[in-house]
């Protein structure tokens, strides 16, 4: 297994927001992206984190992602609205698109917005969780890469679609769940491979079908859908809202080449003050803390909480990262221009 370098999160932004400029994308947006990516390293979700920083510049490279995408509203009707990325990098897409649907729920008290024509935009709860500062409840889906089967089917033309929720508390966490409708996100399998490890069964499969615990295999077959025929119906439905409705690609890749997403904000005040709200919400985490431990079980979380307390320690520590990575950051950094990560 490769040995870890911990790099403090702040260089960390620094060298990755160089690293987008020195591809032409604005320094403020190059930071939208860098906060993203480095956000998921501190809350522990390393497939979604610095480590997609090559696969990006190779996108910007060879023209896939437009580094300066014009963010048109094309569709705007009150509460509602579908915005075209224009090719952009999905963090500066999503960002604009998240930020119209909180706009709207402060003026009608929800706001749908629909994006398409984007690429991969992160993790899903970094969007949902900016609902937040304006009392409001998050959510965010994105149609993913082809990756799963229908259940009962071998063609790959699932995505393993993730969602997330966000929901103010009073605690200093709030409550987040954030999923891929397979049994781990395919991120996952990119870091076991870095890292020269095997993994579990139950998560993949090759394109015939067939277990494999190799990731690099796995990567090239079938992610198996979480719960079964459950994740498979989930996925399928998460694609309606990114991909169907938004006018984005969709299914096997009907549509509109890209990827689609989808955001909604709802104002908690709408339906009762927000004090009220966060006071409830306490009182159900502490019906869940509460609650009768397994054997062997010595803590019960809620959601949002392991990821919390990950990114507490490593604001102070450092985010450890895998020296593959690390390399490669150094790299595209030299090439840039941009500040070393180390």
């Amino acid at each position: 297994m490769p040995t870890t370098v911990s790099i403090a999160s702040e260089r960390l932004k620094d060298c990755v927001t160089g690293i987008f400029v020195g591809q032409h994308v604005p320094e403020s947006e190059a930071r939208i992206v860098a906060d993203s990516l480095v956000e998921a390293d501190l809350r522990g979700v390393s497939s979604h984190g610095v480590v997609r920083v090559p696969t990006y510049v190779a996108g910007l490279k060879n023209g896939s992602i437009n580094p300066r995408p014009r963010l048109d509203v094309v569709v705007d009707l009150g509460p509602r609205a579908i915005v075209d990325g224009d090719d952009g990098m999905g963090q500066v897409a999503a960002d604009r698109a998240m930020r119209l649907a909180i706009e709207r729920a402060r003026e009608h008290g929800i706001g749908a917005v629909g994006l398409r024509r984007s690429r991969h935009c992160g993790a899903m709860a970094y969007w949902a969780i900016q609902a937040l500062a304006a009392d409001c409840i998050g959510f965010a889906t994105t149609n993913a890469g082809l990756n799963m089967a229908p259940t009962g089917g071998r063609d790959k033309i699932i995505g393993n679609n993730p969602l997330a929720i966000a929901v103010p508390t009073n605690r200093p966490w709030p409550m987040v769940l954030d999923m891929a409708t397979s049994v781990v996100a395919g991120g996952k399998l990119d870091v076991a491979a870095i890292r020269g490890q095997k993994i579990p069964p139950g998560w993949a499969t090759d394109l015939d079908g067939n277990p494999t615990d190799d990731p690099v295999t796995a990567r090239k077959g079938l992610l198996l859908p979480v719960g079964g025929p459950k994740g498979y119906g989930l996925a399928v439905m998460l694609d309606v809202l990114a991909g169907v409705l938004t006018g984005a690609r969709f299914g096997g890749g009907l549509g509109i080449p890209g990827s689609g997403q989808f955001f909604l904000a709802i104002q908690v005040d709408g339906f009762m003050p927000i004090a009220e709200f966060r006071d409830r919400m306490d009182q159900l985490i502490d019906q869940i803390h509460q609650s009768r431990r397994a054997p062997g079980s010595e803590r019960i979380f809620v959601q949002g909480e392991i990821e919390y307390e990950m990114a507490q320690r490593r604001i102070r520590e450092g985010i450890p990262l895998e020296e593959p990575t690390v390399d490669n950051l150094r790299r595209l950094a030299s090439e840039a221009g941009a500040p070393s990560p180390t």
